[in-house]
């Protein structure tokens, strides 16, 4: 054995070139480069299935897989020590040749290994060498993990955290067998999603998982793929580029983690990458773990701005706090004019007065602010055409989603642009900010005129959003940004961001209703998306928004589905949907549903920790999965959350894993702790049935809602 570095070694054997630590080992064929070997050293487990029939990377150019279609043959590797960070690199170069007499290319593949870690990092390079001036498209890097599995794939679990997107939803330890044939291209990340796959083994307690770490310059998109017996874990990492004669890209690096332990302890390495790679926005104003949002459709009101003035008291005294108006200006969501009220809604005064109003109240106003792109029939594209992205031929691109004619995120005129409209908007109305849509990736710019990389026109949103978030705070400091969008990268603009998908949460209802899901999996969500984001994240969740309807459907406010509001409002930021008028039912329908947010609102108000504590979940164990359970712990106060979301009276047992205790100790075995129905009224009185951990037992009714401090 060749020591390298510490416990790091190289060797070679016949055929094989062996790279390892005390933790992890990969084998490589010392002829192809292809992995024959990956798995851990003590216990020793295999991690993917041999033999590997390619080096399991490659790269597109001009809509094709090169190393899938031409192959990749070995030409040499060396090996370097950075004895800074304890690490050691092999780095393996391939030669791949597109046709005889075309494109040549050399792809480096490099991985790293840090002392005593379980953990891999793997990059590629690409240099481009051919004999004419052609430029052609590099449409990104690919990575896989061909056969993973955490020993046997009949002992596995496969975990996707992050947000709840239902056409990709993987539930909470899914069984390996049930995914061997299906694939799933999920959400890219991290913009959409989170870009975290995982595969545990209980038995072993072994979990591997996979992530990039591009902080947030570019997106990638994660994907699993079955064969019928194995599941590979793919990542594409979106670095869309021109490549001219002898140019060169580098891929960001993939981070392959093995934890001895649970999966919730991947979720950790996670959160670490994500607090160094996309920070929190450390100026995002305290009120906003207060705010209770109330999303407003001006059409939903028959006189609009004056119809919604009228209606801000009643608003208020229902709970909310803070507003955000829908697009009111000409165009809506296919914007022709961001700077001109729609004449249907009132007048640029109607605006101003709607605004003041709502802060002599208290409120804060957020506007919705579209940033996809125009309306083909703006003036904007006639007349400001640097503001777009544009196809080679010098037309203007439309978004790939919605087809709007394509704004560039990374062009300075752009961002200039938007800044001068958020400083008017502010000097016009005095709204607080602005709710960001669909600010997800969109595509590269192939523009040959830009000097920045294709990806970056489709990729900069949170450049964008931080652009006009400073101007704001500029004026006023207290400003807020909250992204539609979901994945962590969008933190780093404002710490405020939106949770799930517009239908998850009326899907999720419709599957509990046909007994396919639980709360226990809803909570399985939740803690994994707050486990994985920094300590500090502000989280925004609703059941219904405009969206809900318009691209999937309502069924009403029943009763599961307020409960579900219910965990929202007393576990994180709650948003609400104040109506359309083409899509009922809408909460004015009938009082009681206005009144059942009144009485959540007013608990969270008076347990300052349901707004402002630290949210534990995993410390809030039930053994009953139809029941919603929670901590908030503030200033040593700590308060239990507990919703039935079960149709029919339900038994709960919850024990609490706090390690310390609140400033009166906990409650003594055989006592007993008061807590409160909080939408029926009264007492509810659990039995305290253990002491060490505490150990609480009560009876709850269908779809009760129950919070006390212990």
């Amino acid at each position: 054995m060749d020591i390298v570095h510490k416990d790091i070694y190289v060797r070679e054997e016949p055929g094989r070139i062996v790279f390892g630590n005390s933790r992890v080992r990969l084998v490589f064929d010392s002829a192809t480069g292809n992995w024959l070997q990956f798995g851990t050293e003590s216990p020793a487990v295999q991690l993917i299935a041999p033999p590997v029939p390619s080096p399991a990377l490659d790269f597109r150019i001009d809509g094709t897989w090169m190393v899938a279609k031409n192959g990749a043959s070995l030409a040499s590797y060396r090996v370097s020590t950075d004895t800074h960070y304890s690490s050691v690199s092999v780095r393996l170069l391939y030669s791949v040749s597109a046709s005889p007499g075309g494109d040549t290319y050399n792809l480096a593949a490099t991985y790293t290994l840090s002392s005593g870690q379980a953990s891999l990092k793997r990059r590629a390079s690409l240099i481009r060498h051919t004999s004419d001036d052609r430029i052609v498209h590099m449409e990104g890097f690919r990575f896989l993990l061909p056969g993973v599995a955490a020993g046997e794939p009949e002992q596995c679990r496969v975990d996707v955290p992050g947000p709840w997107f239902p056409a990709t939803y993987v539930a909470p330890a899914t069984p390996y067998s049930a995914l061997v044939g299906r694939t799933i291209n999920f959400h890219s990340a991290p913009d959409g999603g989170f870009g975290l796959l995982a595969v545990t083994n209980p038995t072993l307690r072994l979990t591997l998982a996979t992530w990039m770490e591009t902080g947030g310059e570019v997106n990638y998109g994660p994907a699993l793929s079955g064969d019928g017996k194995r599941i590979t874990f793919g990542m594409d990492d979106h670095r869309y580029c021109r490549l001219s004669p002898g140019d060169g890209v580098e891929s960001d690096p993939q981070c392959v983690a093995v934890v001895h332990g649970p999966p919730e302890d991947v979720l950790l390495l996670y959160r670490a990458m994500a607090v160094r790679t996309m920070p929190l926005d450390r100026n995002t104003p305290a009120w906003v773990r207060d705010m209770v949002l109330l999303e407003l459709y001006p059409p939903y009101f028959p006189g609009g701005f004056r119809d919604i003035a009228a209606k801000l008291p009643f608003y208020r005294r229902v709970g909310f706090n803070a507003i955000y108006l829908m697009p009111h200006w000409v165009g809506g969501y296919s914007p022709i004019d961001l700077y001109q009220v729609d004449p249907a809604f009132g007048t640029p005064d109607d605006l101003r007065a709607l605004v003041k109003t709502a802060h002599r109240l208290g409120m804060r106003v957020l506007f919705d602010m579209v940033i996809h792109g125009f309306n083909e029939k703006s003036p904007v594209v006639r007349e400001r055409p640097d503001l777009f992205v544009h196809n080679e031929d010098g037309s203007i691109a439309r978004h790939p989603t919605w087809g709007s004619m394509s704004t560039d995120w990374a062009s300075p005129a752009y961002q200039q642009y938007m800044v001068d409209l958020v400083l008017h908007d502010l000097r016009e109305y005095d709204n607080d900010g602005y709710r960001v849509d669909a600010a997800s990736y969109k595509g590269p710019n192939w523009d040959p005129h830009i000097p920045y990389p294709a990806y970056r026109s489709g990729s900069a949103a949170p450049e964008l959003m931080a652009a006009m978030i400073r101007a704001l705070r500029r004026q006023k400091p207290d400003a807020v940004l909250l992204s539609e969008v979901f994945g962590p990268v969008f933190y780093t603009a404002s710490n405020l961001v939106h949770d799930n998908q517009t239908e998850a949460v009326q899907q999720f209802v419709e599957l509990m209703d046909a007994g396919k899901v639980t709360a226990a999996d809803y909570k399985a969500h939740m803690a994994s998306v707050f486990g994985m984001l920094p300590r500090g994240a502000n989280r925004v969740f609703f059941a219904r928004n405009h969206d809900t309807s318009w691209f999937y459907h309502f069924n009403g406010y029943t009763p599961r589905l307020m409960a579900m509001d219910a965990i929202h409002a007393l576990c994180t930021i709650p948003e609400v949907f104040a109506g359309d008028p083409k899509h009922g039912p809408n909460p004015d329908d009938d009082p009681k549903t206005f009144e059942y947010y009144a009485k959540l609102f007013a608990v969270r108000k008076r347990l300052p920790e349901l707004a402002h504590g630290e949210l534990l979940l995993r410390e809030a164990e039930t053994d009953n999965p139809h029941v919603f359970t929670a901590l908030r712990r503030l200033n040593g106060r700590v308060t239990v959350v507990a919703v039935s979301l079960s149709d029919t009276v339900e038994d709960v047992r919850l024990r609490v894993t706090v390690p310390s205790a609140p400033p009166g100790g906990w409650p003594r075995l055989g006592s007993q702790v008061v807590l409160s129905d909080v939408i029926g009224g009264g007492d509810v009185k659990a039995d305290v049935v253990a002491a060490t951990p505490l150990c609480i037992r009560l009876s709850m009714q269908p779809f009760q809602v129950v919070a006390g401090r212990l």
